[in-house]
């Protein structure tokens, strides 16, 4: 028959057990989330400035790693919006899979980052032209991401580049419409670079007065970001009826890892380019677009 004081010592074996086990499992939680955060914020920061490669990279890590499993939503969220600026739409569709199961298996989370990644999706079917499945993502992005981000920040990006896709350069423009500074609470770091090139793009095809000066202001704003500088020289290309440097614009592009804008640059460099472009386009999973020439 057990002794108190055997019975004692037993009880605080298991207690202190527990304890352990409680303090081990807080620790890996809190290990966990760390990890998730710094990755995310590499791959966040890399998106920011045009380094799609790099962007793709930390994404890739943190859709790949074994702590996040059980939080896959968040795992591969900047990864598909990596994807979705590159234009590789057959990896963002199926990424979309795996994100939505873990997104309604999770409670239908709204943070930072699941609002974009769902947006990225919505651009990826509307630039397919699948106008019913991009309104199925953009309800979903209206429950997992702030309003207000989404209205005034990356939303304003994703459907700005649709919009250009599709040959509709005037709602582009609107869409963008704010200067940086009226909205820079929600453009700043990740999606600034963005959106000031689209705006300056948006402005040379609708044909606005102050294309050259937005041109001209947006490349002070992106130095250093490839692929944002690629888009003011193509933009600056079709102000000046330069065939040579939208060219090399495509090249760039391709250049920095984003076959989507090479393509587009094919098309509205227009004649013997077109059939190119729309191959390219075809070949990333994408739909035919309709590229307005400067107005």
């Amino acid at each position: 028959m057990p002794t108190t004081e055997s019975t004692t010592e037993s009880t605080t074996e298991r207690t202190t057990e527990r304890t352990t086990e409680r303090t081990t499992e807080r620790t890996t939680e809190r290990t966990r989330e760390r990890t998730r955060e710094t990755v995310a914020m590499a791959a966040g920061t890399a998106l920011g400035v045009g380094e799609l490669a790099q962007a793709r990279r930390w994404g890739r890590e943190l859709a790949d790693h074994p702590l996040f499993a059980e939080v896959a939503h968040h795992a591969t969220s900047w990864l598909m919006v990596a994807d979705a600026f590159a234009g590789r739409a057959d990896d963002v569709l199926t990424g979309s899979v795996r994100f939505l199961d873990a997104w309604q298996r999770g409670g239908r989370q709204r943070s930072f980052s699941l609002g974009p990644a769902a947006a990225s999706v919505a651009m990826v079917h509307g630039l397919r032209g699948d106008h019913d499945a991009r309104a199925a993502w953009l309800a979903i992005v209206d429950r997992a991401g702030p309003a207000a981000e989404h209205h005034h920040g990356y939303g304003a990006v994703f459907d700005a580049m649709v919009q250009l896709h599709h040959g509709d350069p005037d709602a582009a423009l609107e869409r963008v419409a704010p200067a940086p500074d009226e909205v820079w609470k929600w453009v700043s770091w990740i999606w600034l670079h963005w959106y000031v090139a689209l705006r300056a793009e948006a402005s040379v095809l609708a044909g606005h007065p102050d294309a050259r000066d937005r041109v001209a202001t947006a490349r002070g704003i992106v130095t250093g970001n490839p692929v944002a500088t690629a888009q003011l020289d193509r933009a600056q290309a079709l102000l000046d009826g330069d065939l040579p440097r939208q060219l090399a614009a495509a090249a760039a592009f391709e250049a920095a890892g984003c076959p989507y804008q090479s393509a587009r640059t094919l098309l509205l460099a227009g004649d013997d380019h077109i059939a190119a472009g729309t191959a390219a386009l075809t070949g990333l999973g994408l739909g035919p677009a309709s590229p307005a020439s400067p107005a």
